[in-house]
């Protein structure tokens, strides 16, 4: 909630002073965040309308405040304090508290319709989109202040399985992944293309080039997203594609971009920060009955600029459904995943770090809990936080996903557990909130979708 303080000008001391300025307050939309997490504050007349102000910060080193009231918390836990001071003379003080994270999970209000396969995109509002799932077209908004969820409204259709990526302006683009056909109520793949923008879904009329899922999307940095591999059709025995697409916002339309070496599915997509994109791993087919499925032990770059893919340096280990994390440092961590390289599991707890500098892969250590179809989400102190997944992907459907989460120090390789009191999940789908909280949504816990909620303190 909102916290405000107000502090009046002071006039003069004698009776011909003028009257002193109106208070002024202060109000701080989250008032508790975590490091390097972020709130806004607004200068506001008594009745509460917004009114110009300075911002600054009181204590050195307690966080930045820029001139629209955008504040951001430094790296050491604290109580600070913004100050607001208005024309006219008048103050408004307000204080803040910055905690750590104590590797804890709290339950919260669960999502309105139960999912698994989804996505969770945050808004300029601070809001969380949910989108898909196999149980309903319906879209909800996670609202951290009131800690509830909205309706955002019908999609126009089931989907799941696709993948959601940032737009110039705030939106965001949700692509292909596994839908129902109307007419005949069997399972497809979906090359449809939908927008969220200012409150509202839209279809576009271009779909992409190709109907696919558990494919890669990452933003270039002039704006377009590249679209990478996945597999054009449900079931087993199914090829994954080699080809590449990038998406232009300003013409709406799909272009054929250069090929991967390699068929590609369950892989992972990471926009460097030097704009091009790593793609790690991945499998080239569902084969089970007519073929052999190959994991792949290999990453390529994609070069925007030349809209080709070039080899990266080998990893340590094949793997799919994997995660793959951007740190600070331009580095990228790759974390779990199912991978044919060990035995008696078939599912990793390796962390490896991919170095663009260097162009190599170097192993950090292991994870607490093996994991795949799991969330990787960066915390304010540079941590990752890696949440639940199958722990072992060939086994029993009551059996597989974990109730864990682990939070990775890439400078040590180490990690503190947490363990949920209420569910395992895998397939979920998690964000970061700008409080810098990490809210756990929805997946499976091996029998079928959920709808409970979770808070990473």
């Amino acid at each position: 909630m909102a916290a405000m303080l107000a502090l009046a000008a002071c006039g003069g001391g004698s009776g011909s002073s003028p009257a002193p300025a109106p208070a002024a307050q202060l109000r701080i939309d989250a008032s508790t965040l975590k490091v390097k997490g972020e709130t806004r504050v607004t200068a506001t007349d008594v009745q509460g309308h917004p009114i110009p102000a300075v911002y600054e910060v009181v204590e050195p080193g307690g966080g930045t405040v820029d001139a629209a009231g955008r504040y951001v918390a430094p790296d050491a836990p604290g109580v600070y304090h913004v100050r607001a001071r208005a024309a006219g003379g008048s103050v408004a003080q307000a204080a803040l508290t910055v905690e750590g994270f104590w590797v804890d999970l709290q339950r919260r209000t669960d999502l309105l319709v139960s999912r698994v396969n989804h996505t969770a995109s945050l808004l300029a509002d601070g809001s969380v989109l949910v989108v898909g799932g196999v149980e309903s077209s319906l879209a909800e908004r996670f609202i951290p202040a009131s800690q509830t969820f909205l309706s955002a409204g019908e999609t126009g259709g089931k989907r799941w399985s696709h993948t959601a990526s940032p737009l110039p302006g705030g939106g965001w683009l949700f692509l292909g992944g596994l839908g129902v056909e109307a007419a005949q109520s069997r399972m497809v793949a979906l090359a449809s293309a939908m927008v969220y923008q200012d409150g509202a879904f839209s279809t576009l009329d271009a779909g992409m080039l190709t109907p696919r899922f558990d494919h890669g999307a990452a933003p270039l940095a002039d704006g377009r997203i590249l679209v990478t591999g996945g597999l054009p059709l449900p079931g087993s025995d199914v090829s994954a594609l080699p080809a590449a697409e990038v998406f232009d916002p300003v013409q709406k339309r799909f272009a054929a971009t250069g090929a991967m070496a390699l068929p590609r599915a369950g892989h992972t997509a990471t926009t460097l920060q030097d704009g091009r994109v790593l793609v790690v791993g991945g499998r080239d087919s569902t084969c089970a009955y007519t073929c052999g499925q190959r994991t792949w032990r290999n990453a390529e770059l994609y070069d925007p600029a030349t809209g080709t893919f070039s080899p990266a340096g080998a990893p340590a280990q094949a793997r799919f459904n994997h995660t793959a994390t951007l740190l600070p440092d331009g580095r990228v961590l790759i974390a779990g995943g199912t991978t044919p390289d060990l035995e008696g599991t078939d599912v990793s707890s390796l962390v490896e770090v991919y170095d663009p500098a260097a162009n190599r892969f170097q192993t950090l250590g292991t994870m607490l809990r093996p994991r795949a179809s799991h969330t990787a989400t960066l915390l304010g102190d540079g941590k990752v936080l890696l949440a639940g997944g199958l722990t072992y992907a060939s086994s029993g459907e009551n059996s597989m996903a974990t109730a864990t989460v682990e939070a990775f120090d890439p400078g040590t390789g180490q990690s503190r557990l947490a363990m949920s009191a209420v569910t395992t999940r895998y397939r979920h789908a998690a964000a970061r909130l700008a409080s810098g909280h990490v809210v756990l949504l929805g997946g499976s816990e091996g029998g079928g979708a959920i709808r409970i909620v979770e808070v990473f303190d």
